[in-house]
C-alpha cells in the first residue's frame, strides 16, 4: 500500500513537473530567441534538427487553381481579388532549417548552429488588380515600370551562443544564398482594352537578379567540389551577433547585429513575360493566361558584392500550464514582420495547441502537437495560410509545415 501511494506521488510529481515546461518555440525559426532551447529534460548535452516553411499568397483562389490544373478557363472578379484591390498582388515564402546542439557546463550552457533562413517575398503593385477589373478607359493604353517588386533574402549562418542564466550573446557567421538586387529587379506593364468586342489584354515583363556565394550551375549539377572549395574561403564571410534575453513568462532578442557585411561572388539572373487576356460579361471575365520564363543565368562577378541581412527584432509573452497561451512578434529593419499567437493544452507528455499568425499578406492557421519522451522530443505543425481572417470560396491558399525533433542525455 505504502508502495503504491509513493509511486502515485512520485508519478504525479513527475507529471507536474513536465507540465512545468515550455513549448518550444523554434529557437532559431521566426520567432527566434536562443533562450528557449533549455526547456526538455535534457540534463547535458541535446542535437535537435528542425525545418520550417510557410507559403502565402493573394493571388489566386482555390477555384482559380483547380481551374489551371485541369486546363478550363477561370474566372477573376472584384470578389476574388478583394485583397489585390487593397494591397497589390503578394506572395511570401518564409523558410528556416538546420540544426543546433545544446552542452550544459555547470552554470554555462553553449549553442553551437547551422542554420539558413531567411523570406522570399513578390509584390505587384495594386495597379494589376485594378486594370483586371477597374474602372479603366476603353480604348486606352496604360504602361508603367516598377522596380524592386521581387525581394529575396536567404543566408546560410553558423555560429555558437552563450548563455548565461536568461541572457545570452551569440557570434555568427553568415554568407549570402539568395539576395535580390533592388535596383536591376523591375517589371513593365501595359495594358489595352476595347468596347466591341468586349476586350482587354494585361502584359508583362520583368526581370530579377540576385547574388550569392555560390554558383547555382554547381548547385543543380551536384558539383560538390566546387561548392566546398567556394564556400571554404572563410573570408568572404559576413560577421554578425545577436544578443537575448528569455525566461518561462518574457523574452527578447536582436538579431543580425552586422560587425562585417559578407561577399557575394554569383549573380542570377531570371527573364520572364506573361500576358492575360479576357472578355468581359458585367463584373465577371473569362481570362486566358500564358508566360514563359528564362532558365537562370549565372555569371561569376569580376568583383564581388557586399550583402548583409537585415536586423530582426524578435520578442514573445507566454505561459505555459495545463493551459497554455503565447504571443509572439518578428520585425526586420528592412519592413518585413509577423505576428503570432497560439492557445492549446499541456499535459506534459504531450501537448495540442492552435497558432492564429499574420505576416502583412495571410492569415496563418496552425494545428501544432508535441510529444516528451524524455530523451526524445518532437513537435509538429501544419499549417493552411489564407488572405482573409475566415476563409471561404474565394481565399487564396497556401500551406506551411514545421517539424523539430530533438534527442539528447
Amino acid at each position: 500500500m505504502r508502495r503504491t501511494i509513493a509511486s502515485s506521488l512520485v508519478m504525479l510529481s513527475l507529471i507536474l513537473a513536465i507540465s512545468g515546461f515550455a513549448l518550444t518555440i523554434q529557437p532559431f525559426g521566426l520567432f527566434g530567441n536562443v533562450s528557449l532551447v533549455r526547456h526538455d529534460f535534457t540534463a547535458l548535452l541535446k542535437f535537435v534538427p528542425f525545418a520550417e516553411f510557410e507559403f502565402g499568397q493573394n493571388i489566386l483562389s482555390m477555384g482559380n487553381i483547380n481551374a489551371l490544373l485541369n486546363e478550363e478557363d477561370f474566372k477573376v472578379d472584384k470578389t476574388t481579388l478583394s485583397s489585390a484591390l487593397q494591397s497589390g498582388f503578394q506572395f511570401a515564402l518564409p523558410v528556416s532549417l538546420g540544426a543546433y546542439a545544446d552542452l550544459k557546463l555547470g552554470a554555462l550552457r553553449f549553442v553551437p548552429y547551422t542554420r539558413v533562413d531567411g523570406n522570399i517575398n513578390l509584390t505587384l503593385p495594386k495597379t494589376f488588380a485594378e486594370l483586371l477589373v477597374g474602372d479603366t478607359q476603353i480604348d486606352e493604353t496604360y504602361e508603367s515600370s516598377y522596380t524592386n517588386f521581387f525581394n529575396a533574402n536567404i543566408t546560410a549562418n553558423g555560429g555558437i551562443a552563450i548563455v548565461i542564466g536568461d541572457i545570452y550573446v551569440a557570434g555568427n557567421l553568415f554568407t549570402p544564398v539568395l539576395y535580390s538586387d533592388p535596383q536591376t529587379t523591375m517589371i513593365d506593364v501595359s495594358y489595352t482594352s476595347s468596347a466591341t468586342p468586349a476586350y482587354a489584354e494585361l502584359s508583362a515583363s520583368g526581370k530579377i537578379r540576385a547574388y550569392s556565394r555560390i554558383s547555382l550551375n554547381d548547385l543543380m549539377s551536384q558539383n560538390i567540389q566546387n561548392l566546398v572549395n567556394d564556400l571554404s574561403n572563410f573570408e568572404d564571410y559576413g560577421i554578425s551577433v545577436e544578443v537575448g534575453y528569455g525566461n518561462d513568462v518574457f523574452g527578447i532578442a536582436v538579431r543580425n547585429i552586422v560587425i562585417s557585411p559578407a561577399k557575394a561572388w554569383y549573380s542570377v539572373e531570371v527573364i520572364g513575360n506573361g500576358k492575360i487576356t479576357y472578355t468581359a460579361e458585367g463584373t465577371n471575365i473569362t481570362a486566358d493566361a500564358t508566360y514563359s520564363v528564362s532558365d537562370p543565368i549565372v555569371a561569376r562577378l569580376i568583383t564581388p558584392v557586399s550583402v548583409a541581412p537585415p536586423m530582426q527584432i524578435t520578442a514573445y509573452l507566454k505561459n505555459d500550464g495545463f493551459i497554455m497561451w503565447g504571443v509572439m512578434g518578428s520585425y526586420w529593419l528592412d519592413g518585413n514582420w509577423a505576428v503570432k499567437g497560439y492557445a492549446g493544452l499541456n499535459i506534459g507528455i504531450a501537448k495540442a495547441y492552435y497558432i492564429l499568425g499574420y505576416n502583412q499578406i495571410t492569415y496563418s492557421h496552425t494545428i501544432g502537437v508535441g510529444m516528451n519522451l524524455f530523451f526524445l522530443n518532437a513537435d509538429l505543425k501544419l499549417t493552411a495560410t489564407t488572405n482573409s481572417f475566415i476563409p471561404t470560396n474565394n481565399s487564396t491558399p497556401g500551406i506551411g509545415f514545421s517539424l523539430t525533433i530533438s534527442g539528447g542525455l
